[in-house]
């Protein structure tokens, strides 16, 4: 029935790269040009116009691709039935990018929870920015990934599972204006996360970076909660999720210039996971009970 080379057809209409569905399958380059001349050879059509760079589907190429994904879904669907709903199993891939709205501690019993819920499931778990996460998961290098973005930065495909207000603090002993201009923050010693795995961090680098600033960092901690207990001490502002705190906490809220504390936090998966497709359904759900309670901001008291 060929389904091989119609799934690497339709990878490759979706990534528009050979490099890429090669990474996806994986195969090597010239395995999936044979698989698509094979497809072609088969159909007894020209599925691509070699002609351009790179190639293009031909209107034989559009209606075929319509049909391969429909044949393609059928078999999942098949498949899924066949095994009376069997559970997900295997390596399921999951790119991490929400570690500033979780403690680590929290986001491990979420991943604890899904295991227990899919025992024949195993986890791969990459940390990493939304930006580099989403290119991971285009090139075919994770089957699907939560991250956390600007609630006003352009739209991406995914589903929101909740809301997150992240506010920059600092001790209440700590002498600052009560509106502090980002000179005045410039000045101050900054507990953040690793640049590498924190895209808050960058936004805030870019906002200080426009005025010819930098951060002036005392620390690079991953754990949230390691960070708040630090801030807490007078080490350094941070960044915080405001739903963990109260107005009773030790710690001052501080309005910084140009810094949005309003993101959504997401779950993108790539296409034809089949099974795995269950256990993501179930991370949604339960990522959207957790961040479902009402954000409770702190004071601006000095």
């Amino acid at each position: 029935m060929m389904l091989d080379e119609m799934r690497a057809f339709v990878l490759l209409a979706e990534t528009g790269s050979i490099q890429r569905v090669a990474e996806r399958l994986p195969l090597t380059q010239p395995a999936v040009t044979r698989q698509i001349q094979r497809l072609e050879q088969h159909l007894g059509v020209t599925l691509l116009d070699r002609r351009v760079k790179p190639p293009r589907l031909t209107p034989a190429g559009l209606a075929a691709l319509d049909r391969c994904r429909a044949i393609l879904a059928a078999m999942e669907e098949l498949k899924t039935s066949a095994g009376n709903g069997a559970e997900p199993e295997g390596a399921l891939r999951l790119g991490v990018g929400v570690l500033h709205a979780f403690a680590e501690a929290d986001f491990a019993a979420l991943m604890r929870e899904l295991r227990q819920r899919y025992p024949r499931l195993s986890l791969r778990l990459i940390g990493g920015q939304a930006a580099t996460l989403l290119a991971d998961l285009d090139r075919g290098r994770l089957d699907a990934a939560v991250v956390m973005m600007q609630k006003h930065a352009a739209p991406y495909p995914g589903r929101v599972v909740g809301q997150e207000q992240l506010v920059v603090v600092g001790a209440r002993s700590l002498t600052l204006p009560r509106r502090p201009s980002l000179a005045d923050l410039a000045a101050c010693d900054w507990v953040v996360s690793p640049g590498d795995s924190c895209d808050v961090r960058t936004l805030l680098e870019a906002i200080f970076a426009r005025e010819g600033l930098t951060l002036r960092i005392s620390a690079e901690v991953h754990d949230v909660a390691m960070q708040q207990a630090l801030i807490r001490s007078g080490f350094g502002l941070g960044v915080l999720p405001s739903r963990r705190y109260t107005a009773r906490d030790e710690l001052r809220r501080i309005d910084v210039p140009g810094f949005r504390s309003d993101f959504t936090v997401s779950v993108v998966r790539a296409p034809h996971l089949g099974r795995l497709d269950r256990a993501v359904d179930h991370l949604e759900e339960t990522l959207r009970q957790r961040l479902a309670p009402a954000v409770v901001p702190l004071t601006q008291a000095g």
